[in-house]
């Protein structure tokens, strides 16, 4: 697995394939994409897994985490999130934080993101906060 920056159409389009494949890609941009940083976990050039992450202030927060449906459970993810947390260290920052589908909380847990107490639903899904104290 080699994780590096991705091409932003390719992250739109795996998001919109994995997370809502009933919409239209321009669902699943965020207002603020031309900000963030797009990673890839790639096997053999081929991108399977993405999320994309902002940075604000001390914090970094991501987004949009997708896993072609045919790679889930193989370590893609779980890559992604490693990368991530490395890279918080390396760059001192203080927290890693997202918008977690509820049935996904158990996913982030193993990596020691807590819940924050504050949920919400959007698109017809339930999120909770998550969040990693670094």
């Amino acid at each position: 697995m080699i994780i590096t920056e991705a091409p932003y159409q390719e992250v739109l389009q795996l998001r919109q394939t994995v997370m809502y494949p009933n919409y239209e890609i321009d669902f699943v941009k965020l207002p603020d994409d031309d900000k963030g940083l797009h990673i890839g976990a790639y096997e053999y050039e081929e991108l399977i897994s993405v999320m994309s992450i902002f940075l604000q202030d001390r914090a970094i927060q991501f987004r949009k985490l997708a896993t072609r449906t045919d790679k889930q459970g193989m370590g893609y993810a779980s890559g992604l999130m490693q990368w991530l947390i490395d890279y918080a260290n390396d760059m001192k920052f203080e927290k890693v934080w997202c918008n977690a589908r509820v049935g996904a909380t158990g996913f982030y847990k193993k990596f020691g993101y807590q819940e924050t107490g504050t949920s919400f639903q959007k698109n017809g899904y339930d999120y909770i906060i998550m969040e990693k104290i670094l």
